[in-house]
């Protein structure tokens, strides 16, 4: 019942916004529209964004803000059609840039961005290659994350141990999470605790600190079949199915929780001691704030991993519609994203890592919240890794579709369907016919894949030699900080 009281009362309010923003537009009040969803969340940004407009004095004769802004829900592939179609909303949100900018619908905003502080350089640089296509910016980050490994330390001291240390190996995390499985499960008929919810996800962390990457220096070609991705993938198969450190699908799927959350059923069985730890940000308070249960203390460690540390760095991003009618006042909204206003709200919330970070760094009100002293080092260290050893995924223009082949090769082997070498060199496959085709059917990339490829063998020969490699030619950015890190590199 009381869910239902909840239901009708978040329905009542998106009914009571979309009823005032349609008298604002009956009243002649220019409107633009944001596809991001109707949510709680981005009502109260968007009432806080004409607040911002009150504040900065970008008012109309009577004082009220200039434009209004409205929500319009959609999902990334309506919204490419809605795109394409010259349909959009002014405002798109959860903007994969690397898909929507060669197809020429969101605007060019380089020269502003960066004459605002809306620029990667002035803020998280590690997020260039989210926002960037071709070297020209089309976007700004509503919000970040460099997910790792929360840990309910709680948990830990419940069965006499200590939560992991900020960084750790492959083999201190075996070593570990075999002393905690064995100890919270002791005198038990079956196995009720796990040292960690599933994290499929690290494979591709934990090849990239053995050196490699999901693709070459140059985004030409997949190396899915190099040692490193084969170690990384038997090392998480081992996890599972072997030293039982982490529960199988099939365990995942008969386990059910009536608490919603955005890390699925994960969180809940953080909070209930079921999972030791498990993979998420400190968007994750969003729902540990909610939950009608005692605040558990927490700890935030990264990946286990070899020598290279590293995170993937993700971003919710929003653009400007090329087709817009009213890009000036769009630019104003994004100029919003990186005010102190909305950073603290983000700050406030917990949704993920403020935009820009200049609100966080020294600021109490991000590392220690008050009334939350039990969220411990979570937000000092997201915002450090963040600034430090984040990266995002490695995208090729010749791969547009970029499908999770590393989770389906991870499948096939979980499955009992392949080996290791025969999942991932299927999956290897599958990406480098992807990019034959996609280059054989766009004449527009023809030329520059055959350029990127001479300078791919380039690349090689260097590398034979025992020569620096040239910054330019690379476009990978997890080379370009590893050839760096490593005095590979020729600036």
């Amino acid at each position: 019942m009381r869910n239902l009281f909840l239901i009708i009362t978040i329905l009542l309010i998106l009914a009571s916004v979309v009823t005032w923003l349609t008298r604002a537009e009956q009243e002649g009040v220019t409107t633009i529209v944001w596809t991001a969803g109707l949510s709680a969340d981005r009502i109260e940004q968007v009432a806080a964004f004409h607040e911002w407009m009150k504040k900065t004095g970008r008012v109309n004769a009577k004082g009220e803000p200039l434009f209004r802004v409205r929500l319009e829900a959609a999902d990334n592939q309506s919204t490419l059609i809605q795109a394409v179609s010259g349909m959009a909303g002014d405002l798109i949100d959860h903007v994969p840039v690397k898909r929507f900018a060669p197809m020429g619908v969101l605007e060019d905003i380089t020269d502003f961005a960066r004459e605002n502080g809306l620029d990667p350089g002035s803020n998280y640089g590690a997020a260039r290659d989210l926002l960037m296509y071709n070297d020209r910016q089309y976007a700004y980050a509503c919000n970040l994350a460099a997910p790792a490994l929360l840990c309910n330390v709680d948990t830990f001291r419940k069965y006499g141990m200590e939560p992991p240390p900020e960084e750790w190996t492959p083999e201190e995390f075996e070593r570990i999470g075999l002393e905690f499985t064995r100890r919270a499960n002791a005198g038990k008929p079956r196995q009720e605790v796990f040292f960690s919810g599933a994290m499929p996800n690290i494979i591709l962390p934990l090849a990239r600190s053995m050196g490699c990457d999901m693709f070459n220096e140059t985004l030409t070609a997949p190396q899915l079949t190099d040692p490193s991705f084969l170690k990384a993938l038997t090392l998480y198969h081992r996890w599972v199915d072997e030293l039982h450190l982490i529960p199988t699908a099939a365990e995942i799927a008969s386990e059910s929780s009536a608490q919603s959350s955005v890390n699925s059923d994960a969180t809940p069985h953080l909070v209930s001691g079921r999972y030791a730890m498990i993979t998420t940000g400190r968007y994750v308070n969003m729902d540990l704030r909610r939950f009608k249960t005692e605040p558990i203390n927490l700890s935030f460690s990264q990946y286990p991993e070899y020598e290279f540390k590293n995170l993937v760095f993700i971003s919710r991003n929003t653009a400007i519609f090329k087709g817009s009618k009213h890009k000036d006042f769009a630019k104003i909204f994004l100029l919003f994203l990186a005010s102190r206003e909305y950073n603290e709200l983000l700050i406030r919330s917990s949704d993920g890592l403020p935009p820009n970070p200049r609100w966080a760094e020294n600021n109490p009100e991000y590392h220690h919240p008050a009334g939350h002293e039990n969220e411990g080092n979570l937000h000092t260290n997201e915002l450090k890794w963040a600034r430090t050893i984040a990266l995002p995924e490695s995208l090729s223009p010749y791969y547009p579709l970029a499908e999770d082949k590393i989770r389906y090769a991870y499948e096939r082997v979980s499955g009992g369907l392949s080996p290791a070498d025969e999942a991932l060199k299927l999956a290897n496959d599958s990406i480098a016919y992807s990019i034959r085709k996609t280059v054989s059917s766009i004449p527009s990339l023809q030329e520059r894949y055959r350029h990127d490829c001479e300078l791919q063998q380039k690349i090689e020969q260097y590398k034979a030699e025992g020569k620096k490699i040239p910054a330019t030619w690379i476009k990978n950015p997890f080379y370009q900080r590893y050839y760096r890190e490593k005095n590979l590199l020729q600036e």
